[in-house]
């Protein structure tokens, strides 16, 4: 026990009082000392249950021996920052959240961890902490919520903000859109629409690190209280056994999520936690390797905003441990979880109740995964697109760019009606350099949706898009305009090609024009220059290696 050098013997009595004033006592110093890592918050509904939570998992540990104790780390909230200046800290979040947890976990010598997280960059955050401090690791993710109605109309995420250009251009009226916000969100968690949020509860539980079905539960249900027991009393056993997070977060299991998430038509920013989650546990994964992934399995569910359906009906269908049963194959049966099960072992035994949701592999939504990596002359070091969320009228476009140096400008632009069919809508000076801070685009992706371009009008950024978007937007162009890539040297009028049959981005200028432009190119100034913002900009990776700090 690495708490006994914390806490056992006579040099250790100050250490002893101090926790004692507390409250402790001496029986729990002898016990497993189990570190609950929590992102509580009371004004982000993917958060605000989680005290309930903690207690449900401090009760498990005690019913199996071991003793809990709880600090709260953080949680910068996507869904309240878009298209603001606030979104360029919530990417650089993620680092700090698992940079908390390294420095509390070593800090205080705790025996083992309990990871209750709720938002798309405090989960994979947690992870990279589990992984860099290797100790017995446990993770329950804050769970989706039930989709609000409206008059028989199913609510989520992406109607509400695609409601806002409805609005301007008066297809329903503000009315309608007060009542869709209102009605959003019957209780807590992190809505119904696959977001980058509720993709991480899917491909952490698909990794192993979180017990079976627990990814998909409906936020602060009773079955999910019931699960955080679990989950309490399952982290004890795991420090008993000593399974290690080096045990579980093996090649083949970041295989086995890529495939999972891929497969339900997840977001695109798995694509740069994968890579930093990967890093952190010693294992190589890249563009190339979620492309060669991407193109083998199929996508067998589109949930939305890609879809109808919500991620509690993907739960309700049997959630990931159909989805692995309907991969067959194409997962590797033999990596092992915190259940103590493998993966063959869970898949064996799920079973898919709603096939209409769930297709089989041999009737797929699509023959390949819903994530495309596109490489060519605009994205050298490639970009990446939701192709399960675009109409095929888009799969092949030729457009004449329209250049705005951030998403606000785009996104007034889109909403005055000054943006017409035909038109390749360029935002750069958004990546993890030069925004800083890789801001989701969600706003202007809303807009075009809104305003009726979504099968008319393409969007190109080196930013990166939210789980909810969908239309024909292109996100993760690299090299980003900060570090010199082809897009800063994009100019309006210029033509942009796509073709994602072919997995191709290009912008159609000549070498010569280009190297002309480039000898004429003055960056410009930053947008921050003082802060933890600033120190990121200078230290950050670019978004192809996972947009991580140096650590």
């Amino acid at each position: 026990m690495r708490s006994k050098d914390q806490f056992e013997g006579i040099q250790r009595s100050l250490q002893r009082a101090w926790i004692k004033g507390a409250g402790f006592t001496d029986e729990e110093l002898e016990r497993p000392l189990i570190l609950i890592a929590n992102t509580y918050q009371d004004f982000s509904p993917e958060n605000a249950h989680l005290r309930t939570l903690a207690d449900a998992v401090k009760a498990g540990v005690r019913m199996n021996g071991g003793t809990p104790i709880e600090f709260n780390t953080f949680h910068v909230t996507d869904s309240e920052a878009f298209a603001a200046r606030s979104m360029r800290y919530v990417l650089p979040s993620r680092d700090i959240v698992a940079d908390s947890i390294e420095l509390m976990a070593e800090g205080h010598g705790v025996d083992a961890l309990v990871l209750l997280t709720g938002g798309d960059k405090p989960t994979p955050g947690m992870v990279m902490a589990a992984a860099r401090l290797n100790i017995p690791t446990i993770l329950l993710y804050c769970g989706p919520t039930k989709y609000g109605e409206y008059r028989g109309k199913k609510l989520f995420l992406e109607t509400v903000y695609d409601g806002v250009g409805e609005a301007i251009r008066g297809a329903i009226t503000e009315e309608t859109l007060k009542h869709w916000e209102d009605e959003l969100f019957p209780g807590p968690g992190a809505g119904d629409t696959l977001t980058s949020g509720n993709t991480a509860g899917i491909y952490t539980e698909a990794l192993g690190l979180s017990l079976p079905g627990s990814g998909t539960l409906a936020g602060g249900t009773n079955k999910q209280i019931r699960t955080a027991k679990y989950t309490g009393m399952r982290i004890v056993d795991l420090f008993r056994e000593n399974v290690l997070p080096s045990d579980i977060l093996t090649p083949a299991a970041f295989e086995n999520a890529l495939r999972v998430a891929l497969a339900v038509s997840g977001s695109t920013n798995l694509v740069l936690h994968f890579i930093a989650m990967a890093k952190e546990a010693g294992v190589t994964v890249d563009f190339d390797l979620i492309d060669k992934i991407g193109r083998e399995t199929p996508t067998l569910a589109k949930l939305a905003p890609s879809g109808p359906w919500g991620v509690t009906e993907l739960g309700e269908a049997g959630g990931v441990p159909a989805v692995l049963k309907e991969l067959g194959d194409l997962i590797n049966p033999d990596t092992i979880t915190v259940s103590g099960k493998t993966t063959g072992e869970i898949a064996t035994e799920a079973e898919n109740t709603n096939p209409e949701l769930l297709a089989a592999r041999t009737d797929p939504r699509a023959p390949e995964g819903a994530i495309y990596i596109l490489k060519g002359s605009l994205a050298p070091e490639g970009a990446v697109v939701k192709a399960s969320g675009v109409a095929k009228s888009m799969w092949q476009f030729e457009g004449t760019a329209k250049v705005f140096e951030n998403e606000e400008d785009a996104i007034m632009s889109v909403l005055a009606g000054e943006v017409t069919d035909g038109t390749a809508i360029i935002i750069r000076n958004e990546g993890p350099k030069g925004g800083p801070g890789m801001r989701e685009m969600l706003g202007a992706t809303s807009a075009v949706v809104g305003m009726g371009l979504s099968e008319t009008v393409a969007l190109i950024t080196d930013g990166r898009f939210s789980g909810a978007s969908h239309g024909p937007a292109i996100g993760y162009v690299g090299p980003e305009a900060a570090n010199g890539g082809p897009i800063a040297l994009v100019q309006d009028g210029d033509t942009i090609v796509i073709d994602l049959d072919e997995r191709r981005l290009d912008l159609a200028v000549d070498d010569a024009e280009l190297d002309r432009r480039r000898a004429a190119y003055v960056a410009p100034e930053p947008n921050v220059t003082r802060g933890y913002l600033s120190f990121y900009a200078q230290h950050v990776a670019p978004a192809n290696q996972g947009a991580v700090l140096p650590r």
